[in-house]
């Protein structure tokens, strides 16, 4: 069983830094294609038409893969007015709370799934590519968001009594 842990941890460990990779990057585009669009409006009095739905696109993508990023590390938005209760009404609680967050990330990747037959079908004007390119962010992010609650949820139960769960730096 440790074995398969530790197997786990390193895969899910991979992914999240693949994901952080992902977001950096598209963080990247975006400072370079906004600063492109800035030089081009100014210094050549001509902006360029792709610069706006590039920025717009690596957007998308950097949002949605940081979301997943918080989920793991924990360092979403958290309301606490459990603390200072039972184990018990804190483990129900935050079990509660894990479940709903597990079937919103769901419901986002079916509709994002759904909806990407239909933006594939329109194109960006100016990149000349499918807008399913930004719509892949939805089921994507999400899905890797249920993935990593699913963890955060599980490492809740296992983790020994003398780790803070609470802590973004816990490890599985």
């Amino acid at each position: 069983m440790a074995s398969a842990t530790k197997v786990v941890k390193k895969v899910l460990d991979a992914l999240e830094n693949v994901v952080m990779a992902a977001a950096v990057l598209a963080l990247g585009v975006i400072v370079l294609t906004v600063v492109w669009q800035v030089l081009s409006r100014y210094v050549t009095n001509q902006s360029t038409a792709w610069a706006p739905e590039l920025a717009q696109t690596a957007f998308v993508w950097a949002a949605l893969l940081a979301i997943p990023l918080g989920t793991r590390s924990g360092r979403h938005m958290l309301v606490d007015v459990w603390r200072g209760r039972s184990e018990t009404v804190q483990k129900v609680m935050f079990t509660l709370a894990s479940v709903a967050v597990m079937l919103i990330c769901l419901m986002l990747v079916v509709y994002g799934i759904e909806m990407l037959h239909t933006s594939s079908q329109r194109k960006l004007p100016s990149l000349g590519i499918s807008s399913g390119w930004q719509m892949a962010a939805v089921p994507i992010g999400f899905g890797l968001s249920f993935i990593f609650q699913l963890e955060v949820l599980v490492r809740r139960f296992i983790a020994p009594a003398s780790v803070d769960v609470d802590s973004a730096e816990q490890t599985l």
